[in-house]
């Protein structure tokens, strides 16, 4: 084989095994949305899923996060392509892990307690990206479902307190919400209650992610309330703090990172 017909050859072979060019998730063209329900092909969703997203920082089930509460997220690049195959751990709703005052600093949401630098008894395990269930399919498709892949518990996906937005991001990017899969983008923006919502935030140990006697009073104080604290004690969301929240409270109470369940 001469020279010239080799140096063809080697040229398709090149032409034909080179990349695609990486795709970059487009914020104009890619969302997420929260959803709920056991049946992901046909989902609760929009003001429907919001009710459910409340949890305990022992990520129990019952009343927390219940009927596997999620977000399903599309991405796609500038050209309106869907993204295929994004790794679930490039797939984040962010935590900075603690407060600037605790020291903890970055893009994530700043005052979600999930750390055990601050909260060692019991310990708590480290959580920055709550990720997703798996990549991005065929659709560019994937789900965050807050309490673990498929709604199936995962001991180290714990957290205290809440944050007036959860940033979602794909692969570095912010990706922008959406209340339903029709509406604009930014829409919604993510945000979840907790059942310990009245400490934590300081440099005092082991007060986060601990439902005690003062998220439960905060509670009862609120009840017949509406303000913008009281939003945050509306487990379902319902427009009023009422005796189903105070009774959500009350069966989570002394609930923390192992207990009842431990992991």
């Amino acid at each position: 084989m001469n020279r010239t017909m080799w140096l063809g050859i080697l040229g398709a072979i090149l032409v034909w095994s080179a990349p695609a060019a990486a795709q970059i998730p487009d914020p104009n063209n890619s969302y997420y949305v929260p959803q709920a329900g056991l049946d992901y092909a046909n989902p609760l969703e929009g003001n429907q899923a919001i009710p459910y997203f409340r949890a305990c920082p022992n990520n129990d089930g019952d009343a927390s996060l219940p009927l596997a509460a999620r977000i399903k997220i599309v991405i796609k690049d500038s050209g309106g392509t869907p993204i295929v195959g994004i790794p679930a751990l490039s797939l984040c709703i962010l935590f900075n892990g603690g407060t600037l005052a605790q020291g903890f600093t970055g893009i994530g949401a700043d005052s979600v307690i999930a750390n055990g630098t601050f909260n060692q008894l019991p310990l708590c395990p480290n959580v920055t990206c709550v990720q997703a269930d798996g990549p991005t399919d065929a659709s560019g498709v994937a789900y965050i479902t807050f309490t673990g892949p498929g709604g199936v518990r995962d001991p180290l996906r714990k957290w205290g307190h809440y944050d007036s937005e959860l940033p979602v991001f794909a692969l570095g990017v912010p990706i922008p919400g959406r209340l339903t899969s029709t509406s604009a983008n930014g829409s919604y923006v993510l945000r979840i209650k907790n059942f310990d919502q009245a400490g934590g935030l300081g440099v005092i140990l082991n007060q986060g992610e601990a439902v005690t006697a003062l998220d439960y009073n905060a509670v009862v104080a609120s009840q017949g309330v509406n303000n913008a604290i009281s939003y945050w004690r509306d487990f379902n969301s319902d427009g009023e703090v009422d005796v189903e929240d105070f009774n959500m409270t009350a069966y989570h109470l002394a609930h923390d990172c192992d207990t009842p369940n431990n992991p």
